[in-house]
């Protein structure tokens, strides 16, 4: 008890010292309350890095003292110290995709515009997005529609800014039911759901319906192909079970059913 109080004590101490230097942990820190003393060595950690800092001054001074990968999130060397540096100066280290964009770029609503120029904005956006170093990995034959309205959504989202490489969007959040690339994607076509079973057949969200409908035969087709992707999860699972009682086994169960002894020489 009075042990987990010295832990909070000095969680609060310490991130006392970052509100002392006008720091924003949020912007950078991930806490562990489940974990305090994990919490507390990497707040440890990240201050040590702070004071050392304002000490040097900078990235090539740090290095030179052995400061070389900067506790921010490990996506890459020089994204993490841009990351770092910009969090440490009071600089953003996060905006909207929209505010990324080049000033003149307009935004049209989808309403707005036919079936030709919904494809001609589409891949205008896409092309945008990628300059700035996103990789866009949507399933192939979606509607660009659909398309630009993801992208439009995306937009207000806010990311970490790189300097090197890039976020993907790929559209996934592993919710196939409430996905606008389901009818387009191997996975969403192929798992078996609460809202499929509900619905009585494959579940699509409003936007998707206007270009494919489902059927009751859609729902026994899901089901099959989860059982089949079930069966096969078993196996694999049963064989890698085998797998490491096989390498478990007591040598001494070879030698005596070889009839060795125990001190004689196994004969493979």
């Amino acid at each position: 008890m009075n042990e987990n109080i010295d832990q909070l004590l000095e969680n609060e101490s310490l991130k006392k010292e970052f509100a002392l230097h006008n720091l924003d942990l949020s912007q950078i820190f991930t806490p562990t309350p489940g974990e305090l003393e994990y919490e507390n060595r990497r707040l440890k950690h990240l201050l040590d890095w702070v004071e050392k800092y304002n000490e040097l001054g900078n990235r090539k001074k740090m290095e030179i003292e052995g400061y070389e990968f900067p506790p921010v999130g490990n996506i890459s060397p020089d994204n993490d110290w841009y990351i770092f540096e910009s969090w440490i100066n009071g600089l953003p280290i996060r905006k909207k995709y929209k505010e990324k964009l080049p000033r003149k770029y307009v935004l049209k609503n989808p309403g707005d515009l036919d079936e030709e120029e919904i494809i001609h904005e589409a891949q205008k956006l896409v092309e945008a997005l990628e300059e700035l170093g996103t990789s866009i990995t949507l399933n192939d034959g979606v509607p660009a529609r659909l398309v630009y309205m993801y992208l439009l959504e995306t937009l207000d989202e806010e990311n970490e800014m790189l300097i090197e490489g890039g976020w993907t969007l790929d559209g996934c959040s592993g919710y196939c039911p409430g996905c606008f690339q389901r009818p387009w994607c191997e996975q969403g076509g192929s798992s078996y759901w609460t809202e499929d079973e509900e619905a009585g057949k494959m579940f699509l969200i409003d936007s998707v319906k206007k270009y494919v409908s489902s059927s009751s035969v859609s729902l026994k087709i899901l089901q099959k192909l989860q059982a089949e992707e079930d069966e096969k999860f078993k196996k694999s699972e049963a064989e890698q079970n085998f797998e490491i009682d096989k390498n478990n086994i007591d040598v001494s169960l070879y030698v005596k059913s070889f009839g060795f002894d125990d001190d004689d020489e196994i004969p493979f």
